[in-house]
């Protein structure tokens, strides 16, 4: 993206070298240059419409300052940078007061100057760039003992150390979560129930600083340590958590816990895709039915279901066919039964992927992520997981 520069300088001189230097570049359109001084901004902005302006002579007395001021606050993506002598703190405050991006110290470089032009063009850029959101996956156990919580925290280290994905994961089982135990061996000092408290204060950085850094690309939030601390947090919480963190994170992972509550409901809403995980017998798929029919009546559409049957067996009585048929809804991964490496990797809480990377349940949490990543150019798949 190339810029539309203006330059205002005193000194002929110095207006001479900016506008040499600035014709090294491939950074700008033809700039306009003016002698001249303060009094010249505003004609110059409202004419040239400039993306950047570059001041040389300007001393920031009273004056000067209200002018710049005036024109900054009527057109706020104005950058402005001052060419000036070195000067002291309380100059460098004003400045940045009334609007001024950077100051460069004269005598102008060559390097100095396009550092300076290239670090605003660079800010720019990204201003205008659309901010890619992170898609936002809901776990939920049809019954207890499914192992949505396994496949929540190790589907997320999967994405993260695997996919090279920013990775953040909440723990919404606000009574009794673990999920930080599965994929870390510390102890957290905060939880879900310490930042909604500070819900003010909630950005990337106090959410990232607020969680486990399981991996540098990989956080967790966990739930309270105390059920009661569970209480604090309100479903209106639950959105601006998301919010801000599909900002900051390739992939939200949400591990929700099996009631239907407001807070639950309101993860379910918000999420992309919703991940229902059962097993092969009776009273997993009686559940797994109840549990796709309340589906049903919050409105949610099957695009946005995706069944795993956790802990498969290929002779088991109930296949498959069975569950596909009685659920009315397509099997999206049977994950295979290996218990020896599950029960290792949760006692140690140590990740599949990094324990027994070759061990078939591995291989197919590692073909989960790679079908949530794949672009369309590669296939399908990723038009099926988010047909939206």
């Amino acid at each position: 993206m190339k810029l539309k520069i203006a330059t205002i300088a005193q000194d002929q001189q110095c207006l001479d070298d900016i506008q040499k230097f600035l014709a090294h570049t491939q950074t700008s359109h033809p700039p306009v240059a003016i002698t001249g001084g303060a009094q010249q901004i505003p004609a110059v902005v409202e004419q040239v419409h400039p993306d950047l302006l570059l001041l040389e002579g300007v001393q920031l007395n009273p004056g000067e300052q209200q002018i710049l001021s005036r024109v900054t606050s009527r057109f706020p993506d104005l950058g402005v940078i001052m060419l000036c002598p070195p000067q002291p703190q309380e100059f460098l405050l004003e400045a940045m007061r009334v609007g001024v991006r950077e100051i460069v110290p004269t005598p102008v470089s060559q390097h100095g100057l396009i550092d300076a032009v290239g670090r605003f063009q660079q800010r720019m850029t990204m201003a205008r760039t659309p901010m890619q959101e992170g898609k936002i996956l809901a776990f939920i156990p049809c019954k207890g003992g499914s192992g949505a919580t396994f496949l929540a925290s190790n589907i997320a280290y999967t994405l993260a150390s695997l996919e090279n994905k920013r990775v953040i994961l909440f723990d919404f089982n606000l009574q009794f979560g673990d999920a930080s135990l599965f994929v870390h061996e510390g102890v957290s000092t905060t939880s879900i129930a310490d930042v909604t408290r500070q819900i003010q204060r909630l950005d990337g950085s106090f959410l990232s600083s607020s969680s486990i850094h399981v991996l540098p690309n990989f956080d967790v939030l966990p739930a309270p340590d105390e059920p009661d601390k569970a209480a604090e947090i309100k479903p209106e919480h639950i959105k601006s958590l998301i919010q801000v963190a599909k900002k900051h994170y390739d992939y939200v992972i949400l591990d929700i816990g099996r009631s239907f509550d407001a807070i639950s409901i309101q993860c379910l809403d918000q999420a992309d895709l919703i991940f229902p995980v059962l097993q092969q017998t009776l009273p997993f798929i009686r559940d797994a039915k109840r549990v796709i029919n309340t589906f049903d009546s919050l409105g949610y559409s099957a695009d946005k279901i995706r069944l795993i049957v956790n802990r498969f067996g290929k002779k088991d009585d109930i296949t498959l066919n069975d569950v596909t048929s009685t659920l009315q809804l397509e099997v999206f991964k049977a994950i295979p039964n290996d218990y020896s490496i599950v029960a290792e990797s949760v006692n140690q809480g140590i990740p599949v992927t990094k324990l027994a990377r070759r061990s078939a349940i591995a291989k197919s949490l590692q073909e989960i992520t790679q079908a949530l990543t794949r672009n369309n150019a590669h296939g399908g798949l990723l038009k099926k997981l988010f047909p939206f």
